[in-house]
């Protein structure tokens, strides 16, 4: 009996203490990040460059690669998540429904997906990796980290012009088409069905549909309905209501297989119509300075440089796809749209960025043990570099002036 108590005790004493260094690894970490951060924002801001950029190097810095004082751990993978859920929130909100819901998005979005997709496997091939690996590879090549390009397109002013907009509703597209290309991909592991690919675009075709369009006409009337009884008395409620809508819609996104950062966007194109989108944004920008800045930071933490001298070439060859096959597919495809030779550059390398959800496929494929470690660690150096070239090349791009139409 006295045994039992003991090892009942010692139990509950292991789990707190296992809790208590999970906890003050988190707030250590964010702790860290946070005051990195603010150097990088004052650096960027005295050298007028964009801010993601910066986060991200303070990242490499505090990373394993170099002084290893912070870790890709769960609560910072967790925390940085959420960021991008609110990136593509807000940048949902400076969203008119009908820049999603078009056939130029959907246009730009289905060409640059395929593209990536079909350079990735084939340069892969190249490097000797089997028809499983290379597949893989093809399909991290396929969706646009749109929360970076958001939170640059915000930071400089141009969220609400043809090409932002039209970036934003194809980024939606090609998250579909990296969804069945991973899809896809996880199938040749277990048995090709097109049954299970059908469900997948199904589903995900209904969720963007169902969630943009019908959301638009039903959730801006409930929302301002809300406000306008709670204003006076409890205001910060219709605010809550909001940030509860937008992670519904993330869960509901990632539950069916899409990015939660998908779903977070069409429910900020949903509310974008509502009369008292003023609560979200005054809200939501102190919220997305916190969780955002996690978000990029950790993209720097994740980085491996050790993969610099492994797989230097692989690495190389990939960004170069990368970039490139998104800069043919959606600028030749932006072009056909009508847009002039500038702004369909400026889709075509606002489209290149690849993050959150090529780590997400790399991870899927590492899990399943179809992927080396050496491959993954070769996946995040190009996500890093897309994103670091593409944020560069788009400041530049927009430098002038806001891009017109012809």
């Amino acid at each position: 009996m006295v045994q039992a108590v003991r090892t009942a005790y010692l139990g509950r004493k292991l789990h707190y203490i296992t809790m208590t260094l999970i906890e003050q690894t988190i707030m250590y970490s964010i702790g860290l990040i946070l005051i990195f951060a603010i150097v990088a924002y004052f650096i960027s801001h005295k050298l007028k460059q964009p801010s993601q950029i910066w986060l991200i190097l303070s990242g490499i810095l505090l990373g394993p690669s170099l002084l290893g004082w912070v870790s890709y751990n769960e609560g910072v993978s967790a925390l940085a998540r959420i960021g991008s859920v609110f990136l593509l929130f807000m940048a949902g909100l400076h969203t008119d429904i009908r820049e999603i819901y078009n056939k130029k998005a959907f246009f730009v979005g289905a060409v640059g997906g395929v593209l990536p997709f079909v350079g990735g496997t084939l340069v892969s091939f190249l490097f000797g990796l089997d028809f499983i690996n290379a597949v893989f590879i093809g399909a991290t090549l396929v969706a646009t980290c749109i929360g970076m390009t958001a939170a640059l397109l915000r930071e400089i002013g141009v969220i609400s012009t043809p090409t932002a907009r039209l970036m934003l509703g194809a980024a939606v597209v090609d998250d579909i088409v990296g969804l069945l290309a991973l899809s896809f991909a996880s199938s040749l592991a277990v048995g090709f069905s097109f049954a299970s690919l059908g469900l997948t675009l199904i589903a995900a075709v209904g969720f963007v549909t169902i969630g943009g369009l019908a959301g638009s006409k039903v959730l801006p009337h409930i929302f301002d309905k809300f406000d306008r009884s709670l204003r006076v008395e409890l205001p910060q409620l219709t605010f809550m209501l909001g940030i509860g809508i937008a992670f519904s819609f993330a869960f509901v996104a990632n539950f069916i297989g899409l990015e939660a950062i998908i779903g977070a966007f069409i429910a900020g194109v949903a509310l974008s119509r509502s009369l008292a989108t003023k609560f979200l944004h005054q809200g939501g920008e102190f919220l997305e300075a916190i969780f955002a800045t996690v978000f990029f930071v950790a993209i720097g933490v994740a980085v491996e440089l050790s993969a610099l001298w492994t797989v230097p070439l692989l690495i190389v060859a990939l960004s170069s796809v990368a970039i490139l096959t998104k800069l043919a597919g959606c600028g030749w495809a932006a072009k056909r749209c009508g847009f002039n030779k500038k702004d369909s550059t400026i889709i075509g390398i606002g489209m290149s960025p690849r993050g959150e959800v090529a780590f997400i496929i790399a991870l899927h494929g590492l899990a399943l043990g179809l992927i080396s470690q050496e491959i993954y660690s070769a996946i995040v150096f190009v996500s890093f570099i897309t994103t670091v070239i593409a944020l560069f090349a788009l400041q530049k791009l927009y430098s002038d002036h806001p891009p017109k139409r012809k």
